[in-house]
């Protein structure tokens, strides 16, 4: 499983998964994406088969509703929650990379159009 690690979080995890292995692309690394409307990136990572990685429940539930709608699927999307992993505590990014390296290690979810609410590891 690819994923699209949206701007608000840190390019630390995506460089850590990747040094794991994974293959993990974050916006905020790249200047093409940098800034980008929600709506265009939820385009970008369906055109890269990716898996959005956000924290941005109201504007992407919307979005993936709409693409849902116009009986179209949408491209998978992991909510992380600022209450889960709040970027002002000393566990982030560290518990957030925790978490995304279990969820690609064993996916607990397979197919395409779902979404996944992430839980911090135990």
């Amino acid at each position: 499983m690819k994923l699209l690690l949206d701007e608000m979080h840190s390019p630390t995890v995506a460089r850590v998964l990747q040094e794991a292995g994974h293959d993990v692309h974050a916006v905020s690394s790249d200047p093409l994406l940098r800034g980008m409307d929600d709506a265009n990136l939820l385009q970008f990572a369906a055109d890269t088969n990716r898996a959005i990685v956000t924290e941005n429940v109201r504007d992407f539930a919307i979005l993936i509703s709409r693409w849902a709608t116009g009986d179209t699927p949408h491209p998978n999307v992991i909510f992380t929650g600022q209450n889960r992993f709040n970027r002002r505590t000393v566990a982030y990014p560290a518990n957030l990379i925790a978490a995304l390296d279990q969820f690609l290690r064993q996916p607990p979810v397979k197919g395409h159009s779902w979404v996944w609410w992430l839980q911090p590891p135990p």
